[in-house]
């Protein structure tokens, strides 16, 4: 996904710190949510909650059907 696509949906919907749950017992990722798009959540800055944190440097796009639940933990 182009970084400016990203950047104006930064401006236009805010930060949005979320966590996505995922199925078949895989790390939860928690991160800013930019968005879904062509059935991909893509989250900003994330960090992947294992046994410990661990933060992966860009952005990550994650399969909405690996997706179990989306909890927003702030506006």
């Amino acid at each position: 996904m182009p970084v400016w696509i990203m950047r104006l949906v930064w401006r236009v919907k805010g930060k949005r710190r979320a966590r996505l749950h995922l199925t078949n017992n895989q790390p939860s990722v928690e991160g800013i949510l930019a968005g879904r798009w062509g059935g991909h959540y893509v989250v900003l800055t994330p960090t992947l909650l294992a046994d410990g944190e661990m933060e992966v440097s860009g952005h990550v796009e994650v399969p909405s059907e690996n997706v179990m639940l989306v909890q927003v933990l702030d506006k």
